[in-house]
């Protein structure tokens, strides 16, 4: 349950937020420096990362997974039998049997050999992924840097958004009187901006595509530091990820405290709202400074840039891609982690807000605060295609 009173409801949310956080302590020190900074997410399953009770192993330039992880995000079915140590797994009309500690399996019958055996670790069945997924008829994408696997089953939706011709949503609009000034169909307008309901905020940007009717009304640059306004920089969700229409919270009251003793601070950054999972890229390239918990950013990055001015912070992970940790270096459009509910409590309180992602950016020469919306939104012309 919400904790904390957003006291600035005006223009920012509207009903579809229930997030009121502060980010203070920002560059508190991560919980435990020495190993991981907090849960790491190797796999993702149709653009969404996948929380697993048994971490995925590497062996020999290969993936396990616990099986379940993909049986029941893709819908198929799972039997062990503990007498002939072998797994069965049932989709549709395929049936792939595969022997725990063999370098063979059964694929509807025909035995076919594995780079790399099944095995069992903490009670737990660990099957490779690529051949699995491949054998039920799913595509998987690797990639070595995040160290991340990717499963899309034909079911994904994995739509390509043009991130042209662009127009301001003012006060009194709706989807069919902009589908009807500019001549394009509402479903149009929905698959290019990954909307998940009808629901428009004034000030909020719609693409058009260039097949529709020329905006006359345009975002306006009103993003004061033009360094920023490089092809270099990189929105945080990839060109196939869904995220909840966003306009500025930059400001905005807050009055959850570690404290409790009432106090209203500001807001100093953007809330996106995505589902939990949602992959999160790194805007640019540079170095982590800190990473781990943070009692209001739960599981949390901070990233310099590679040319030292900025700061980026991004908040309330549901977990980490796999082997960052303070000192790392990362690319523009790097995967770095997850959106989850994480922070307000101690480390691992989740589910006080619902999941979106908090992205901040700071001086660096003096942790000043900036306002990243005007950021954001043009860096939403530069997405991330792919796993990356």
């Amino acid at each position: 349950m919400n904790r904390c009173i957003h006291t600035d409801s005006i223009r920012l949310w509207s009903g579809i937020l229930g997030v009121f956080f502060l980010i203070a302590g920002l560059w508190v020190q991560s919980v435990d420096a020495r190993g991981k900074p907090g849960p790491e997410i190797s796999l993702m399953i149709d653009g969404i990362g996948i929380e697993t009770d048994v971490q995925p192993l590497q062996k020999n330039g290969r993936m396990l997974v616990p099986v379940r992880a993909i049986a029941e995000k893709t819908g198929a079915k799972v039997g062990y039998d503990a007498q002939k140590r072998q797994v069965e797994i049932r989709k549709e009309h395929k049936k792939i049997i595969i022997p725990i500690d063999r370098s063979f399996a059964h694929i509807d019958g025909e035995q076919v050999s594995l780079d790399v055996p099944a095995t069992i670790v903490n009670r737990r069945t660990l099957i490779p992924v690529r051949f699995v997924s491949e054998a039920l008829g799913y595509r998987v994408e690797w990639n070595a840097v995040s160290r991340v696997a990717a499963v899309w089953t034909p079911k994904a939706k994995q739509t390509t958004a043009s991130a042209t011709n662009p127009y301001v949503v003012q006060t009194g609009d709706s989807l069919y009187l902009i589908a009807k000034r500019y001549q394009v169909s509402i479903d149009t307008l929905m698959k290019n901006n990954n909307l998940s309901s009808d629901t428009l905020l004034a000030g909020q940007v719609l693409y058009l595509t260039d097949q529709a009717k020329k905006a006359e009304l345009r975002p306006t640059n009103v993003a004061g530091d033009q360094r920023l306004l490089r092809d270099h920089f990189v929105f945080p969700f990839a060109a196939h990820s869904g995220y909840e229409p966003f306009v500025s919270s930059y400001g905005s009251d807050r009055e959850w405290t570690e404290s409790g003793n009432g106090t209203v601070r500001s807001h100093e950054g953007v809330d996106i709202m995505a589902p939990s999972g949602t992959p999160v890229y790194a805007v640019s390239s540079g170095t982590i400074n800190r990473i781990g918990w943070n009692t209001y950013g739960g599981w949390r990055i901070n990233i310099t840039d590679a040319g030292g001015a900025y700061k980026m912070y991004y908040a309330h992970l549901l977990a980490y891609a796999p082997g960052l940790q303070v000192g790392s270096h990362v690319k523009a459009g790097q995967l770095i982690g997850f959106v989850g509910a994480t922070g307000y409590g101690k480390p691992g309180t989740t589910g006080v807000f619902s999941p979106h992602l908090h992205f901040g950016l700071y001086l660096a020469r003096n942790n000043q605060a900036i306002d990243p919306y005007p950021y954001l939104r043009f860096w939403e012309r530069h997405k991330v295609t792919g796993l990356s």
